[in-house]
């Protein structure tokens, strides 16, 4: 039995990524017929590429792999990368010749220098099959979590709503004082309920260019496409102001009784970045109250945010599912590949991912 790699049409091979994706991936809700259309075709960069392997025997698709063009900016120069995501094979085909031979595709056009760096996310299995094509490893995401409330933890003990919300009132109220923090005067802060980007957030964008070796893009053409114009997910946004100029911006998205951080922009890091935390969590505790108990986010583990977070109470917790990886041709772009492949210089949160 052979398998063939064929680089895919988007338009007449649609449905047979559609599908591959359905049958693969359990996200209840989630409609892959409108993610394509938003995050293949759409994308403001230029149209993703894909590659499908088929059973060449039964001449039948039997996996397939994406990646999306985005701008990213390194040691001062912008460069067009691919963000590797939709790696999905059908579980009777999940061998390791197969996924091998999958992954190369996207490889061979780095060696060919077009693009000259991609980027992904693997979870541990998907992590083994990059490491065996070439790819390196740059870092791990790690997650970090604050609890506002203990009203769930108390809930699950004791198994009704309304006694634990009352036996939990004197630690929520401890809680409260712990989390109301003092910010500097001049700030303020907002929560929308939807995506409002502008030229601010462009300027925030080229401060961090400035103040990172390796930073994806955030300008606010990727931020309203990205978040705004996401058809699966509703992202909310938090805008912080320094006598009334936009100095950082949170992205998230709200589950249950969990606020989950998607991405941060900031202007200058080493002023804002602990008061700019400061201040979205005081307005999460304001505006959602008791319907939020604790704040999550997922970050690389050489996020220079870390140290901020853990301040100000952030827990880590061993549970983020995928590693970083990148890969440029070390002979060709020997300067460039120094850099994407060094976790220490990307500035990288769970926003980067594929979505």
């Amino acid at each position: 039995m052979g398998y063939i790699v064929k680089e895919a049409d988007l338009v007449k091979d649609r449905q047979i990524m559609v599908g591959i994706l359905t049958n693969n991936r359990s996200v209840a809700g989630f409609d892959y017929d409108k993610r394509f259309e938003w995050i293949y075709l759409n994308n403001p960069f230029g149209k993703a590429k894909a590659w499908i392997i088929w059973d060449d025997k039964k001449n039948i698709p039997v996996g397939f792999t994406g990646v999306f063009p985005r701008p990213v900016f390194v040691e001062g120069k912008q460069y067009i990368g691919w963000n590797c995501g939709d790696f999905s094979i059908e579980k009777k085909y999940r061998a390791l010749g197969v996924a091998l031979k999958l992954r190369r595709a996207a490889k061979e056009c780095i060696d060919d220098n077009n693009p000259p760096f991609l980027y992904a996310h693997p979870n541990e299995r998907m992590e083994i099959i990059h490491l065996k094509v070439g790819h390196k490893k740059i870092a791990q995401m790690h997650r970090y979590a604050l609890p506002i409330r203990v009203t769930r933890q108390v809930k699950a003990i004791v198994k009704s709503t309304k006694l634990s919300f009352f036996l939990a009132k004197p630690a929520n109220l401890l809680l409260s004082f712990k989390y109301r923090f003092n910010t500097f005067l001049g700030l303020s802060g907002k929560i929308y309920d939807d995506v409002q980007v502008h030229k601010g957030h462009d300027e925030l964008y080229r401060k961090m260019t400035e103040a990172f070796p390796v930073v994806a893009d955030r300008s606010s053409k990727y931020l309203q496409w990205k978040f705004g114009s996401n058809p699966n997910r509703k992202y909310q946004q938090f805008d912080m102001f320094y006598k009334n100029h936009l100095v950082g911006t949170i992205f998230f998205v709200r589950k249950d009784d969990v606020v989950h951080i998607i991405d941060v922009l900031v202007d200058d890091f080493d002023r804002f970045s602990s008061q700019l935390f400061r201040m979205f969590i005081n307005n999460v505790r304001k505006n959602f109250k008791r319907s939020i108990v604790s704040l999550s986010f997922i970050i690389e583990e050489f996020n220079p945010f870390i140290p901020d977070l853990k301040k100000l109470g952030f827990k880590f917790r061993p549970d983020a599912t995928s590693g970083v990886i990148a890969y440029s041709n070390e002979e060709k772009n020997p300067d460039l590949a120094a850099a994407v492949m060094d976790g220490k210089k990307w500035f990288m949160t769970v926003g980067d991912r594929d979505a």
